[in-house]
């Protein structure tokens, strides 16, 4: 499946007290804070993030204009970390029960209409009516690189403003660039399985597709702003025809997809 992107061009503005500004054009932006106005492409702020195997937090520093801001956040729920690998060492029994296991090939309800989902994984999204990665396997695994030993797998879950805040700093930034109001966010990760571990991957991507919560404006038009590590922000447009759902592209490694309405 081929996903095109609008990649818009994010000035952000640092302090010491202050990891990402509110006021944001569409212009390029170094990481020394000089910048150049630009149509169609993507800034990039000094920053580092790692995931894990099976960890339930990372670090996520700031870098520029002479100052630097480490933070720590919750990236995935130890519920879901335990639910997703056998290497966790502690909470598999105390895993949430609405954390929602699925099997390569399983059907799920995207608002309402049943979508098989070509990659296992475990999720927990209440805040949109269904999750699934519809590109086919093949296509996923040769995006991925991955081995014969190795098999796609993601973990999705809700996330909010506590949970990542640099990164819902960087979507609310953008959504006003828009012009557009904020509906949700979930955070992604995109790996693989092998041996009953995840394996963190950085290169590929995989197409996805998400049903839009109940009470969700269908006469609106839907964007997936995606953030990366660093400050990478993307804006993505809804691939599929029906109001009720949005298909969009996640790329491998941990990302925010934020959906918002314009």
């Amino acid at each position: 499946m081929k996903i095109n992107s609008i990649k818009k061009m994010l000035t952000v503005t640092l302090a010491v007290t202050m990891v990402l500004g509110s006021a944001l054009t569409v212009s390029a932006a170094d990481v020394s804070g000089n910048s150049s106005t630009g149509s169609a492409s993507q800034s990039t702020v000094s920053g580092n993030q790692s995931t894990g195997n099976t960890g339930s937090t990372s670090s996520d520093t700031v870098s520029g204009n002479g100052s630097t801001v480490t933070e720590t956040n919750n990236v995935v729920p130890a519920s879901v970390a335990s639910s997703g690998s056998s290497s966790a060492s502690t909470g598999s029994s105390a895993a949430s029960s609405s954390v929602q296991v699925v099997s390569a090939n399983a059907p799920v309800s995207i608002a309402g209409t049943s979508v098989r989902t070509t990659v296992a994984g475990s999720i927990k999204v209440d805040s949109l009516q269904g999750v699934a990665v519809i590109t086919p396997l093949a296509e996923v695994k040769a995006s991925l690189g991955l081995t014969d030993k190795q098999t796609p797998y993601i973990i999705a879950f809700d996330t909010d403003l506590k949970k990542s805040s640099k990164a819902m700093q960087c979507v609310n930034a953008a959504a006003d660039s828009l012009g557009a109001s904020f509906v949700t966010a979930i955070n992604v990760t995109l790996g693989a399985k092998e041996n009953g571990k995840i394996v963190s991957l950085s290169n590929g991507s995989a197409g996805m597709v998400v049903g839009l919560p109940k009470k969700a404006d269908t006469s609106k038009t839907y964007y997936v702003i995606c953030v990366q590590p660093g400050g990478v922000v993307t804006v993505l447009q809804d691939q599929d025809d029906s109001p009720a759902s949005v298909t969009f592209e996640i790329k491998a490694g941990l990302a925010t997809y934020a959906v918002v309405a314009k």
